[in-house]
C-alpha cells in the first residue's frame, strides 16, 4: 500500500493537466480560476490543486440562474398591450391629432411659392 492509498483515493494534490482532463475543461481555464480564487498549490516545480479543493472551485464556478426577462403573465389592467409593461393607449386617435396640432402650428420652410432650378455641371 503507498502513502496516497492511506491517506484516500489517489494523490491529495493534481495537476492542472490532470485536473482539467477530469473535469472536461481547458487547463489554462482551471489555472486562471485557481489562481483567482487562492486555491493553486506550488511547491517547488508542481503546480496544481488539492483534489478535495475541486468541489469548492466547480461551486464557485456555477453561474446563478437568470430571471426571466417576460413572464407572460395575465394582467388584469386592460390599457396594457401585450406583455410588455407599457402604457397601451386606445387606438391610434392620439397620434393623429398630436400629428396634425404639430402640421397646423408649423411654417411653411419654402421662402416662395417658384423656386428656381439651377442646372449643376459634373467636374472631370
Amino acid at each position: 500500500m503507498s502513502k496516497h492509498e492511506a491517506i484516500g483515493d489517489g494523490p491529495l494534490c493534481l495537476s492542472f493537466e490532470i485536473a482539467a482532463a477530469r473535469l472536461g475543461v481547458p487547463k489554462e481555464s482551471l489555472r486562471r480560476v485557481a489562481d483567482d480564487l487562492g486555491m493553486t498549490i506550488r511547491m517547488g516545480r508542481f503546480v496544481g490543486l488539492y483534489r478535495d479543493d475541486l468541489k469548492e472551485l466547480i461551486e464557485k464556478c456555477r453561474v446563478e440562474q437568470k430571471a426571466p426577462a417576460s413572464t407572460g403573465e395575465t394582467n388584469p389592467d386592460k390599457n396594457r398591450i401585450g406583455k410588455s409593461e407599457t402604457q397601451g393607449t386606445c387606438g391610434s386617435q392620439p397620434a393623429l391629432s398630436a400629428a396634425k396640432r404639430l402640421r397646423s402650428n408649423s411654417r411653411t420652410t419654402s421662402a416662395g411659392k417658384h423656386a428656381q432650378v439651377v442646372q449643376l455641371t459634373r467636374l472631370k
